[in-house]
């Protein structure tokens, strides 16, 4: 893990449909958007400016991108969600797209079993709803961490040929390129704090309790 291979080109993003010229301009930076994912065709929002986030007291930024209509999550409620990230910071590498195997992230709002952003992005959220969420480099407890002996686990991903270690917290890339794009921003030495940030699109599925 953790080399700095370039990694696969990225098909069509999970809930963006402007082209990457245009999300460049706008400076919210999701490089490699080309188009709706085949969930998503008639939800494509417009184009979104910078200042159009909401930065809370952590530091995550975040922009309902729409709003859902179900219910909301409480503090320790197991949820359900699609979710596609970048290197917002740096050449706008896919790290994963949920939406094109349609295998939603569950995870434990509270269990410390997602990175923090996740966790605090979907509070606030109703089932339907579509989060961008932005994670600063600046702002390393609400990421992965960059210490490598803190990130993985010892094991293995099922079903990836023995090429992918575990991250300890979630969500997990399942395809090598992408994982090896997100390592190479959090382990890099000569990166500044603005090229480790990250971009996720999250659409909140379900509540499961």
């Amino acid at each position: 893990t953790g080399s700095g291979a370039a990694p696969a080109a990225a098909p069509a993003v999970l809930l963006t449909c402007t082209s990457r010229r245009t999300v460049l301009s706008s400076g919210v930076g999701f490089g490699a958007a080309l188009a709706c994912g085949p969930l998503l065709q008639s939800l494509c929002p417009p184009p979104v400016r910078a200042d159009d986030f909401i930065t809370t007291p952590s530091g995550l930024k975040y922009l309902d991108l729409r709003v859902g209509t179900g219910p909301s999550p409480g503090p320790s409620s197991r949820v359900e969600v699609h979710w596609s990230g970048y290197t917002k910071g740096y050449q706008a590498k896919r790290i994963d797209n949920t939406s094109v195997r349609d295998e939603p992230y569950t995870f434990t709002i509270g269990a410390h079993d997602a990175i923090g952003a996740f966790e605090e992005a979907v509070i606030g959220m109703k089932v339907g709803g579509i989060r961008r969420v932005e994670v600063p480099g600046a702002a390393p407890a609400l990421g992965y961490p960059r210490d490598r002996s803190e990130r993985f686990t010892n094991e293995l991903v099922p079903n990836t040929d023995g090429q992918i270690y575990k991250y300890r917290y979630g969500p997990q890339p399942v395809e090598l390129g992408g994982q090896r794009a997100l390592d190479f921003v959090l382990d890099n030495p000569t990166l500044q704090d603005f090229n480790r940030s990250l971009l996720f699109d999250i659409k909140l599925l379900a509540v499961r309790s």
